[in-house]
């Protein structure tokens, strides 16, 4: 039945989306909730976790590259990446930063993650839900204040939030 939800009526809506001129970031969004419905509970063990963020999180005045590498954050609080890195150290699960959606299915190829915490924009969510089925991902839209990518927001709470509910 998973199968058949995320290889064809996921991109059936999204087409039917397009066909209707729906706005595809309410097509999309609608994908990601019905997506974190299906997700459940209980399925991860931390060392097969992975937390993906894009880089846009990262406060665009930063000079240090978190791409590279997240720990190389200042944690100076003027972005969101000090507050994930804190809750990727407090239940041993790794984080990463990336630059878009390509860089992400390379990093989780090579991280072999069994579930994926997914900060991104609806279109990049709702692709990447897709294309790394079955992989278990559990989408966080994130929030765009001065615009698409650049000085984006996530809520923390709600990170920990969907942590916790996979460790259960």
């Amino acid at each position: 039945m998973n199968w058949f939800i995320y290889n064809i009526y996921f991109p059936v809506v999204l087409l039917a989306g397009k066909i209707l001129r729906i706005a595809p970031d309410k097509t999309e969004l609608y994908l990601i909730k019905l997506n974190n419905r299906l997700r459940g509970k209980g399925r991860g063990k931390a060392e097969k976790i992975l937390i993906l963020t894009p880089s846009c999180l990262q406060n665009k005045d930063c000079t240090n590259n978190v791409v590279e590498d997240a720990q190389n954050c200042l944690k100076c609080g003027k972005c969101k990446v000090k507050d994930l890195l804190a809750l990727s150290e407090k239940y041993k699960i790794k984080l990463v930063v990336v630059t878009g959606g390509r860089l992400a299915r390379q990093v989780l190829a090579e991280t072999k993650a069994d579930t994926v915490i997914a900060v991104a924009c609806e279109k990049e969510l709702s692709s990447g839900i897709i294309d790394t089925y079955p992989v278990a991902v559990h989408a966080v839209v994130n929030q765009r204040p001065f615009g698409p990518c650049v000085n984006t927001d996530v809520g923390i709470d709600e990170v920990e939030q969907i942590i916790q509910h996979i460790l259960k």
